[in-house]
């Protein structure tokens, strides 16, 4: 067990669409209580895989505290 602060968190995400060139919208925080429809934030179009850039796909993010990036997902798994 280490001393130092954990350096990254995870949170809920939603994509919301392509609205510049080579980079998606993503609402960070989506559904949890006051930004229960999350806060906009764009995203190089390369840090998300190709199978979670439709509109309206959810995944966690890995946001780095230290920068406030995202420097990693995880995928839903939705069983049907």
């Amino acid at each position: 067990m280490s001393d130092q602060p954990d350096t990254t968190f995870k949170v809920s995400a939603k994509v919301l669409a392509s609205l510049r060139p080579r980079y998606l919208t993503v609402f960070i925080g989506y559904g949890l209580d006051l930004a229960d429809g999350g806060i906009p934030h764009e995203v190089p179009i390369d840090n998300i895989p190709f199978d979670l850039r439709l509109p309206n796909s959810e995944f966690t993010a890995i946001i780095d505290r230290t920068n406030g990036q995202i420097i990693g997902i995880e995928h839903y798994i939705t069983e049907e």
